[in-house]
């Protein structure tokens, strides 16, 4: 009797889990086939990069700008770049006639925006925010050296 009851338990237990869990994972691994990025993470907004080597905006103001990016946002924001050379089958997939090109993807997994040609931090950034994800609030640190100047 007791022996039933345990596996019961423990049935129950995984159900519960598979509920809780389950939807997240199968969302996760249809979002990244979906979309066509394998080092996509669900739960995190991105923004999907098309460049190409020898693009002179790409490297001049598209990579700076999402580098500040990356350092603004940290680890809420994923930067995903593709080479539309080495991926046309990505590229094509995705509409893209030239570089740079940058879409945003929510956390679910959902493309909002695309921006042909270079798109400036200031615009991304206002894109983040427009799609409810701020950037974090600054380190202590950085508070301190920013009162200091």
């Amino acid at each position: 009797m007791i022996e039933r009851l345990l596996i019961a338990a423990g049935l129950i237990t995984l159900g519960l889990l598979a509920a809780r869990f389950g939807p997240r994972l199968l969302l996760a691994r249809r979002a990244r086939r979906e979309l066509g990025l394998p080092e996509y993470r669900i739960g995190t907004p991105a923004v999907l990069y098309f460049t190409s080597p020898g693009c002179a905006p790409c490297e001049s103001v598209q990579a700076p700008a999402l580098e500040r990016l990356r350092q603004v946002y940290r680890a809420r924001v994923q930067v995903l770049e593709v080479d539309a050379t080495r991926q046309p089958h990505l590229a094509d997939a995705w509409g893209v006639l030239s570089v740079p090109t940058t879409f945003l993807i929510d956390a679910e997994g959902r493309p909002r925006a695309v921006n042909h040609g270079v798109a400036r931090f200031e615009r991304l950034h206002a894109q983040l925010i427009g799609l409810g994800y701020p950037p974090p609030a600054p380190e202590p640190a950085q508070l301190e050296s920013a009162n200091a100047d």
